[in-house]
C-alpha cells in the first residue's frame, strides 16, 4: 500500500542525498575558488545527460534529446530573445509582406557546412523539402508548419522566400529552434539512416562519432563565423570539443559532476538540489519551458473518458499539486493550466479549472452512472469496472523516479473515489507502438515544449488530429478553439493576441482533456571551472559555443 504523498519523498531523498554526498566526498574534487581571467582556448568539455537520442538529426522525429545536442552543431535562420523578439543568425535580415504570408530571408554569405557544401538559398529550400517529406517522419517540424506552409523558393543565391497559405505570426520564433536547424543538403542526400548517425551543419562544433550507449563526440569547427547576434562572442568556439555523455542514473550523473568526471550535467536530480545549492564548486542554471506542461492526456475516444463528467471527475480526484510538490520536493512547480506559465500570453485565470475536490468527483461519477461497487471498492456500471489504462516507459531516463512516484500517488488518489488506474510499465519499443493508437490507452503522459502559445493548436487542433502521428494524444479537437487560435496567428497586435489566447485557454481548460502536472525545465549543474554556459529561450537548449575552461581545460 502506498504511503501518503507527503511521506514518500523524504525517505527516498535522504538515501539518494547520502549516496551523492559520499561520492562527492570521495572524489577529491578541488573545492577552492577558481579565478576567472577571461576566455581561454582549449579543453574538451564533458556534458552528461540522462537520455540518448534515437537519431541525431532533429528533422527526424523531433524529440528534446535531439535538439539539445543539435544546438551545438546546427545553426538556425534566426535566434529567439527572452522578450519574444528575434535577431539575425544565418539570416542577416528578412522582410515580411503586408498580409503576413510571405517571408524573404537574406542569408549570410561565405558560410559553409562542415562537409564543404556552401550555404545558399537552395540549401534552405532543400531543408524544408526534407522536413515536409513524410518519409522523414518529422513530427515536430511538420506540426509547426501544418495548415500554414505552402512553399520555399530560392529567389537568388542568398535570398530564400517562404510562402504561407495564411498569416502565421509565430513563424520566426518556431524557426529559431534547433528542430529547424539548417543541414547540409549533400549530407541529407545520403539518406535518413546515415544522416541520423552523422548529420552535418554549419555550427560551432561538428559530429565526429556517435558511440551508441556511451556518448557523442564533437570537435570545434575552426572555420566557424556564423554565430547568432546574441552570442557572447563571434568566431570559433573556445573549447576544443565536447563529449556528450549519456548517464541515465541520477545519482551517477550528479556524482560525476562532483568528482570532476563531468563539467556540466543536465537535470540536476531534485533530491540533490540542496546539495548543489550549498556546493561552492557548482553553479546552477534553470529555465522553465513555455508550451504544454507535462500532463496526463485523457483519451476522449476511450469508452470511459468520452464522457466529460468522468474526465472532470478524474481531474478533481487527483491532488496533482500535492503529488508534484512531494515527488519533486518543491524543485518543480505545480502547473494546473493546459499551457505552462512561461508561455507568452499565459493567463493565470485558468491555472486550475478543476481543483482537488473528491466530493465533486464522487458526485460527477454518480451522475455519469458509475454507481455500483465491486469487491475492491472500484465503481461499476452495467457490470463493468471503472478501470483506466495508463502505460508508461519503464526506462528510468524516460520516466524518472519522481514521475513514477507521481503516477503511483495519483493511482492511490483515484482509488479513493472508485477509479482503478492500471499502470502498465512498457519497454521503449512497446511504448512507441502505443502512440497514435486510440485503443492502446485511456490516458498517457505527454508534453510539448514550444516558444509560442500556438502550442495549443499543435496539440489539440483538427489539423493535428488529421495528421495522425499521435501527438494529439487526447484525440480531441474543437472548432471554436481552432478558430480562436488561427485568429491568434493572424495578428501581430499584442493586445489582440492576449485576448485571443486567453479565450483559447478558457475553451481548452473547460474540456478536461488533460491533467496538467508540472512545466518542463532545463536545469544545468555547472562546474566552477567552466564559464559562459547559457540557455537559449526557444527550447531551453544549452549553448556551449561560448563556454570556456578558466584553466584552459587542464585536468
Amino acid at each position: 500500500m502506498l504511503r501518503p504523498p507527503s511521506r514518500r519523498l523524504p525517505v527516498v531523498a535522504t538515501t539518494a542525498a547520502a549516496l551523492v554526498a559520499l561520492l562527492a566526498g570521495c572524489s577529491g574534487a578541488d573545492s577552492a575558488e577558481v579565478v576567472d581571467r577571461g576566455p581561454v582556448r582549449g579543453g574538451t568539455l564533458v556534458y552528461a545527460t540522462d537520455r540518448e537520442p534515437t537519431c541525431l538529426d532533429p528533422h527526424n522525429s523531433g524529440d528534446m534529446p535531439q535538439t539539445y545536442v543539435a544546438r551545438q552543431y546546427l545553426d538556425s535562420l534566426v535566434s529567439l530573445q527572452e522578450d519574444g523578439s528575434v535577431v539575425p543568425w544565418l539570416a542577416t535580415s528578412w522582410t515580411i509582406s503586408d498580409d503576413g504570408t510571405q517571408y524573404d530571408f537574406t542569408l549570410k554569405e561565405g558560410v559553409e557546412f562542415h562537409d564543404g557544401t556552401p550555404l545558399d538559398a537552395q540549401a534552405v529550400v532543400d531543408n524544408f523539402t526534407q522536413i515536409l517529406d513524410p518519409a522523414t517522419q518529422s513530427s515536430t517540424d511538420l506540426l509547426y508548419l501544418t495548415g500554414y506552409f505552402e512553399s520555399a523558393t530560392a529567389l537568388s543565391e542568398h535570398v530564400v522566400r517562404i510562402d504561407l497559405s495564411r498569416p502565421y505570426s509565430p513563424l520566426l520564433a518556431a524557426l529559431s529552434q534547433a528542430f529547424f536547424g539548417i543541414e547540409s543538403p549533400t549530407a541529407m542526400a545520403r539518406g535518413l539512416e546515415e544522416n541520423c548517425e552523422s548529420p552535418v551543419g554549419t555550427g560551432p562544433f561538428e559530429v565526429v562519432a556517435w558511440n551508441h550507449g556511451r556518448d557523442v563526440q564533437l570537435v570545434r569547427n575552426d572555420d566557424y563565423d556564423s554565430a547568432p547576434a546574441d552570442a557572447k562572442h563571434q568566431g570559433p568556439a573556445y573549447l576544443d570539443g565536447i563529449t556528450w555523455r549519456f548517464l541515465k542514473d541520477n545519482t551517477t550523473r550528479y556524482g560525476a559532476l562532483g568528482s570532476g568526471e563531468a563539467d556540466v550535467i543536465f537535470n540536476v536530480p531534485p533530491e540533490s538540489q540542496q546539495l548543489a545549492e550549498a556546493d561552492p564548486t557548482i553553479s546552477l542554471q534553470e529555465f522553465v519551458h513555455s508550451g504544454s506542461p507535462f500532463s496526463l492526456d485523457l483519451n476522449t475516444t476511450s469508452p470511459v473518458f468520452d464522457d466529460i463528467r468522468v474526465r472532470k471527475a478524474f481531474v478533481h480526484a487527483s491532488n496533482a499539486r500535492a503529488a508534484v510538490e512531494s515527488a519533486y520536493a518543491g524543485v518543480f512547480p505545480y502547473e494546473g493550466d493546459a499551457v505552462s506559465s512561461g508561455t507568452p500570453h499565459y493567463d493565470e485565470t485558468y491555472h486550475e479549472p478543476f481543483p482537488y475536490d473528491p466530493d465533486e468527483a464522487n458526485r460527477l461519477l454518480d451522475d455519469a452512472g458509475w454507481t455500483g461497487r465491486d469487491a475492491d471498492g472500484y465503481r461499476t456500471k452495467d457490470g463493468e469496472t471503472l478501470t483506466v489504462r495508463l502505460p508508461y516507459n519503464a526506462d528510468g531516463a524516460e520516466t524518472p523516479p519522481a514521475d513514477l512516484t507521481i503516477l503511483q500517488n495519483i493511482q492511490a488518489m483515484e482509488k479513493e473515489v472508485g477509479i482503478e488506474v492500471d499502470l502498465e510499465a512498457l519497454d521503449s519499443a512497446s511504448m512507441n507502438a502505443v502512440w497514435g493508437d486510440p485503443d492502446a490507452y485511456d490516458l498517457i503522459g505527454n508534453y510539448w515544449n514550444s516558444p509560442t502559445p500556438h502550442v495549443m493548436y499543435i496539440k489539440y487542433s483538427k489539423a493535428t488530429l488529421d495528421v495522425g502521428n499521435g501527438q494529439n494524444s487526447a484525440f480531441a479537437s474543437d472548432d471554436e478553439l481552432d478558430r480562436v487560435l488561427i485568429a491568434g496567428t493572424a495578428t501581430t497586435d499584442p493586445t489582440e493576441q492576449a485576448a485571443l489566447y486567453s479565450e483559447a485557454q478558457r475553451i481548452l481548460t473547460s474540456k478536461a482533456w488533460s491533467l496538467p502536472l508540472y512545466p518542463i525545465q532545463t536545469r544545468l549543474g555547472i562546474s566552477n571551472r567552466v564559464k559562459d554556459v547559457w540557455i537559449e529561450p526557444s527550447e531551453g537548449e544549452p549553448v556551449l559555443s561560448d563556454a570556456y575552461f578558466v584553466d584552459g581545460g587542464d585536468r
